[in-house]
């Protein structure tokens, strides 16, 4: 008998098993195995369907062949599409935070655009004017006080010098000394004027004082100022005047004392 009658013959017995040879595939171990039954189950129904002549042998060892051949890529198609790109989801990520950091920016200046349109006063922009236009907070006086409430001292520094007060409330010397404000409070203005100066001290939200004619001021506008600090300094040339105001009104009711100390007349 034939080489190929004898293994027409040996398809007669039930195929249990059949060795598999694949190109390497992306696909599980499961895959692989499922391949198996279908190539055995198919050989076993081709048994099963009847005679094997000579010339049926031949087809079926040619079947069997490609069965067992190692290329099954054709028929069942055990090669993997290629793998979609993985996208990089940083660079993904990235984007939105710019976008999302553009997009507030601009809402904050569509905001500050409109509330400087129909809200001048709002805290935000408040808050910008100061950052834009910086102001001195110590310019302002938060003292509900009226005159007559503060205790005051004297203007000069030398007990020689003699302080008179006129008529119409304005205290004047001349001497060379040190000059001194009545009481604690902030410069409001520095002026000057033919080389002397004028200082203006603000010392509650009613009461202030103006002193006129220094030869030198120390201090600049804002600054806080205390009755134990000299605020300028007169040579003597020009008689210095003290004038004190509430409400904007001249003070008149007051005179001073042998120490040149301000006296109340309330």
């Amino acid at each position: 008998m034939s080489e190929r009658i004898d293994y027409a013959e040996m398809l007669e017995i039930p195929v249990s098993t059949v060795n598999v040879v694949r190109k390497k595939s992306k696909k599980k171990r499961a895959e692989t195995d499922d391949l198996k039954d279908q190539v055995v189950k198919a050989v076993n129904e081709r048994v099963s369907e009847g005679d094997f002549s000579e010339e049926k042998s031949e087809e079926v060892l040619s079947e069997t062949r490609y069965a067992a051949s190692e290329d099954l890529s054709e028929e069942y198609d055990l090669e993997e599409p290629d793998a979609a790109p993985v996208k990089v989801k940083g660079k993904f990520f990235d984007s939105k935070i710019l976008l999302a950091q553009f997009v507030a920016v601009l809402a904050l200046a569509a905001t500050i655009f409109l509330t400087n349109i129909f809200w001048k006063e709002s805290a935000i922009n408040t808050f910008f004017a100061g950052l834009l236009n910086p102001t001195d907070q110590s310019q302002s006086v938060d003292d509900d006080r009226i005159y007559s409430q503060l205790t005051m001292g004297s203007v000069v520094s030398d007990d020689d010098i003699t302080c008179t007060v006129s008529d119409t409330g304005v205290l004047s010397f001349t001497g060379e000394c040190s000059v001194y404000t009545p009481c604690d409070g902030k410069i409001v203005s520095v002026t000057e004027k033919d080389g002397l100066y004028t200082v203006k001290i603000e010392h509650t939200k009613s009461f202030s004082t103006e002193i006129s004619n220094l030869s030198t001021a120390y201090f600049a506008a804002g600054d806080k100022v205390f009755s134990t600090i000299p605020v300028g300094y007169t040579k003597g040339a020009s008689p210095v005047s003290v004038s004190m105001f509430d409400n904007g009104n001249l003070i008149k009711s007051y005179t001073v004392n042998e120490a040149n100390d301000i006296i109340w007349n309330v």
